[in-house]
């Protein structure tokens, strides 16, 4: 080969490598053991393509927590797993610009190894049934908004100590959660 086509050749390989985005193991970022079920650690949100914006806006089908998964594959820019109990595919987008965190952080409190009655222990059932619907209500803890609704968009709530978390319900369209110590007081539609 002469010098003109190894540059052409190396410039085409840079400009392919670069269009590609970075492959992410998901069972390697949880250190799933062999044989170990994976589950939904909140609720989703999908929208009719079957899509999960990262922000988990909630809008569409919700898939409740404790849904068991396995994944199919992932990258940088957005992860798909299927549901176990009817095969279903779904995408979640991630977008690090509203999630603030690395993909791999993001992967590590979407998905867990308990179930839906282990991430649940100890809520009462009437209460249960409202989180697995996405309901939140004033009286209701920290931890059961989380199972709700999950970690509020970090670009929306940085940290998680304050007493109002964000999300978004719609395009431009947001809720507001407010506590008092462990407990919400107030839900803002905005």
């Amino acid at each position: 080969m002469n010098k003109i086509t190894t540059l052409i050749l190396s410039i085409f390989s840079l400009m392919l490598f670069a269009g590609c985005a970075r492959t992410i193991i998901p069972e390697e970022v949880l250190q799933l053991p062999e044989y170990a079920s994976v589950y939904t650690s909140y609720n989703l949100w999908a929208n009719e393509k079957d899509e999960i914006p990262s922000a988990n806006i909630q809008k569409g089908t919700i898939i409740p927590f404790g849904t068991e998964i396995t994944f199919v594959n992932a990258n940088e820019n957005e992860i798909n797993f299927k549901r176990v109990s009817d095969g279903k595919v779904f995408k979640i987008v991630y977008d690090k610009n509203k999630n603030i965190i690395p993909i791999e952080m993001f992967i590590k409190r979407l998905f867990v190894f308990d179930n839906a009655e282990m991430l649940a222990a100890g809520i009462r059932p009437v209460i249960y049934e409202k989180l697995r619907r996405g309901i939140v209500e004033k009286g209701m803890t920290r931890n059961e908004v989380l199972l709700a609704f999950g970690p509020p968009p970090a670009m929306r709530t940085p940290v998680e100590s304050v007493d109002t978390w964000t999300y978004w319900t719609d395009d431009g369209v947001s809720k507001k959660v407010v506590f008092f110590g462990n407990r919400v007081i107030e839900i803002i539609e905005i």
